[in-house]
């Protein structure tokens, strides 16, 4: 099944590795590191600019705050941005021009606009496939509900770091292991 696939910190690491070797990778890494980090939509990334994620003072923001037309339902979002893509971000923009703070962060090397959603997909599904998985560009988003889930982070604050509107919807997203259901029993002693 699609976006099913359960991997290990070693795999993580491996599929970032992977994708700094390749042409465009440091864009690339940043569109995973949104959708892994943040659990950012593929179309709350792809139109990203500058000013979304740095401040009127040069630092990243700690929220990323999108409008309506950067967003599936056409309603506003926020994104919270943890240590890790905070870092990444500033890498990425470290030698940009500040005069164009509207610019896009991620252009087509072709085209030198926005890349579509829909090759944005075909990148991310070849990048998955290279690791055996069949995964599409909403798997960062799966695998970041997950993790949270994992950890003990509850059902409704994860809803609201997603921007969903509704729990059920944040709960499918869940991705249940062998290992993890394991594990969870042994908590419980008599």
């Amino acid at each position: 099944m699609i976006n099913r696939a359960i991997i290990d910190k070693k795999k993580q690491k491996a599929i970032f590795k992977y994708i700094e070797t390749m042409r465009n990778g440091r864009q690339l890494k940043l569109m995973f590191g949104f959708n892994w980090l943040a659990g950012m939509r593929c179309i709350n990334f792809i139109y990203l600019t500058y000013n979304d994620v740095i401040d009127a003072f040069g630092k990243v923001r700690d929220i990323v705050e999108l409008s309506p037309e950067k967003n599936k339902g056409h309603k506003s979002c926020r994104y919270y941005i943890n240590d890790e893509l905070k870092a990444m971000i500033k890498d990425y923009v470290k030698d940009w021009e500040k005069s164009n703070p509207s610019r896009y962060l991620f252009l087509s090397r072709k085209t030198r606009k926005p890349y579509n959603r829909n090759s944005i997909s075909k990148i991310f599904t070849s990048i998955y496939k290279t690791f055996g998985m069949e995964c599409s560009t909403h798997y960062g988003r799966r695998h970041f509900i997950t993790e949270l889930l994992n950890n003990g982070t509850a059902l409704v604050v994860v809803k609201s770091l997603v921007n969903h509107s509704d729990v059920s919807m944040t709960a499918r997203y869940y991705n249940e292991n062998e290992s993890m259901l394991k594990k969870v029993v042994n908590t419980i002693k008599v």
